[in-house]
């Protein structure tokens, strides 16, 4: 027993070691093209993510559920659409999974970044808050997501969206809109977005409408999560690193 003790405690510190190394490198980074993240993925990450998937503590994706629960921010990632999409707030992202079932990514956008318009016009313009609402659980030992709906609101940019906020706004989504009417099992509508700029929708559009064949957990704790997706076989995999914020 004493020797599986001693055992434990060193796996805890490497794994603290390789947790802090990986954040020296991502806090605080300006996240640049996809290209560029898949490259600084390549020859700066890759390493550490394999030495922290090699102490992941809890690979069985059933006993992954109790750690799942919970308000999560992503702090770094390789998913296209964070980055493709207008000005993403990243301390005002969200992704939020209840013991029901249902999870949801959420994120505010602050519109009208372009060039051309005035920073007079730009501070009046509001700013957009998105949520993609999903279905989560475990389906022949492995993770199964499913497009459930989609949500948006146009808020004031100056009232940022907080953790009570966006769980308010997913609560009450929840529990108003979706299982009142979750006898309908309805295919993902088609996406409308008033007063965006016409090039930003197909982004929205692909976001909403992408479900991942591949949901892994390369490394989960209690407050630390790196997650590998897989949008589609032809796709590459994307990496998220995402820590506990509730």
């Amino acid at each position: 027993m004493l020797d599986l003790l001693l055992k434990d405690k060193l796996s805890a510190k490497k794994t603290l070691k390789v947790k802090k190394q990986i954040l020296a490198r991502v806090q605080g980074r300006e996240l640049k093209s996809l290209n560029v993240e898949m490259n600084f993925y390549k020859t700066e990450l890759l390493p550490y993510f394999i030495k922290l998937n090699q102490y992941n503590p809890v690979v069985s994706v059933t006993e992954q559920l109790r750690l799942l629960v919970g308000v999560w921010t992503p702090i770094w990632s390789t998913i296209s659409f964070h980055e493709s999409l207008p000005q993403r707030i990243q301390e005002q992202s969200f992704q939020i999974f209840q013991h029901d079932g249902y999870c949801a990514s959420i994120a505010r956008y602050i519109l009208g970044k372009e060039s051309s318009l005035s920073d007079n016009f730009q501070s009046k313009l509001p700013a957009y808050d998105f949520m993609i609402l999903q279905k989560y659980g475990v389906k022949n030992g492995k993770w199964a997501l499913q497009n459930i709906d989609r949500f948006q609101a146009f808020k004031n940019r100056e009232i940022p969206l907080t953790l009570e906020s966006v769980y308010n706004w997913f609560t009450n989504v929840v529990n108003t809109k979706v299982k009142l009417n979750s006898s309908k099992e309805d295919l993902p509508k088609a996406l409308e977005l008033e007063n965006l700029e016409i090039n930003h929708v197909n982004e929205f559009q692909k976001t909403y409408l992408a479900t991942s064949q591949v949901f892994e957990h390369l490394y989960i704790d209690i407050d630390w999560r790196l997650v590998k997706t897989q949008t589609d076989a032809s796709h590459l995999p994307s990496y998220t690193i995402y820590v506990k914020r509730q």
